[in-house]
């Protein structure tokens, strides 16, 4: 899919993307930060192995009226 035309592959949640970065198969990934601390719950990239460490580079910010934050990096 990722050598076809067309638009980004967006996918979210926490299985598949984790899946999806330990294959190195993603290049682009996007953040939401909510401002509320629930203190436990599922985290992404819990229990995968990286097949190297990844810098990435923030590219945009966005701040919300919520307080949420979105943050967009890429891969380098």
């Amino acid at each position: 899919m990722k050598q076809e035309q067309g638009n980004n592959i967006l996918v979210g949640g926490v299985d598949i993307p984790s899946q999806l970065i330990e294959l190195g198969l993603v290049d682009e990934y996007y953040f939401v930060v909510h401002p509320v601390v629930v203190g436990e719950g599922r985290r992404l990239l819990a229990g995968i192995r990286l097949q190297k460490k990844s810098q990435l580079k923030l590219v945009e910010s966005s701040i919300f009226k919520s307080g949420s934050v979105a943050l967009h990096y890429l891969k380098q």
